[in-house]
């Protein structure tokens, strides 16, 4: 069984009635899960631009390591342009990282409240398959909610996808529905959340128990938390790549003027590149996974105990006055 972070340890807070106890926890995961995600996106958004560089290239036919990818981009828009895109970037994550952990929460609670009908179930505790299912539904839903913002993410990426300058977040949504309407905003849809679901379910399964495995006494949690999410975010990132190269594809690159379906794109992208094609971007892709899921997730669980403590401290305060 896995022991949940935050739960039934000394620094999980007790303080409070259950029902506030859990609405507080509830507001801590999305608070920690947004500030996570939005700081930790800024630093590693070179890492996507690049990413999504070589796989929009690699749809042309060009082929660039990632260093040629890091240089051809300096040189033709200054390193300023390694941070295109960190708006919708920052927006997404944001809000994606706070579903995300959302509905973990409330994952987590259906499964504990289902299973403490049966024996031997312990609240606090999710079995591997537990642990695998619950983090795919909530990446799932979080990957789902923010596809409109990850199709202008990619294309504020990349500059060559066509002719159209975006100013902004809002003036992309605003464009991209007027040209190609509801559908356009939702392009790519499945490989987004297949390159999202089954990454955040290795990786929470992974992490959980490795996290158990590694955290014995006198040990840092902060360095349990960060190696157990690196070990796992390498693994579940290496598994997902296919998906995700399909889904830049389809969010920046008519076929013959068409955009097509995401099994069209895959035959396609085979055709032209070989098996080899589904990997490009790996490097960049494995860099900035491993450190962004392995930072926010230490983060997330430093900051949530404190938030939470935090509410409760206020909630005290603003009942005794």
């Amino acid at each position: 069984m896995v022991k949940e972070a935050g739960k039934g340890d000394d620094t999980a807070p007790s303080s409070g009635s259950p029902a506030t106890s859990k609405g507080q926890n509830k507001l801590a995961s999305v608070l920690s899960g947004s500030f996570s995600g939005a700081v930790v996106s800024v630093c590693v958004q070179p890492l996507d631009v690049i990413r999504t560089r070589l796989q929009a290239d690699a749809a042309k036919g060009i082929s660039r390591s990632t260093a040629g990818a890091f240089r051809v981009l300096v040189k033709e828009q200054g390193v300023r342009g390694l941070w295109r895109g960190t708006s919708p970037t920052v927006a997404r994550l944001a809000i994606g990282v706070g579903v995300h952990f959302l509905a973990l929460e409330f994952i987590k609670d259906a499964i504990y409240n289902f299973g403490s009908k049966g024996a031997g179930h312990s609240h606090g505790q999710l079995s591997a398959a537990q642990a695998f299912f619950s983090g795919g539904l909530s990446r799932g839903v979080a990957a789902a909610v923010t596809c409109p913002v990850t199709v202008v993410k990619t294309r504020m990426e990349y500059v060559g996808t066509s002719s159209v300058q975006y100013r902004g977040t809002v003036h992309a949504l605003r464009t991209i529905a007027a040209s190609e309407g509801a559908s356009g905003l939702m392009r790519g849809f499945w490989p987004t959340v297949l390159s999202n679901a089954p990454f955040s379910a290795l990786y929470y399964m992974l992490y959980s128990d490795l996290r158990r495995r590694f955290q014995k006494e006198g040990r840092s949690s902060t360095g349990v938390n960060f190696v157990s999410g690196t070990v796992a975010a390498i693994t579940a990132t290496l598994a997902t790549q296919p998906a995700d190269v399909i889904r830049t594809r389809m969010q920046l690159v008519a076929h013959n003027g068409v955009h097509i379906s995401p099994l069209q794109t895959l035959k396609v992208a085979t055709k032209t590149g070989g098996a080899k094609a589904l990997l490009v971007g790996t490097v960049p892709r494995v860099m900035k996974r491993t450190v962004q899921t392995a930072v926010v997730w230490t983060l997330y669980e430093e900051l949530v105990p404190r938030v939470t403590m935090l509410a409760e401290a206020l909630n005290g305060s603003s009942k005794s006055s």
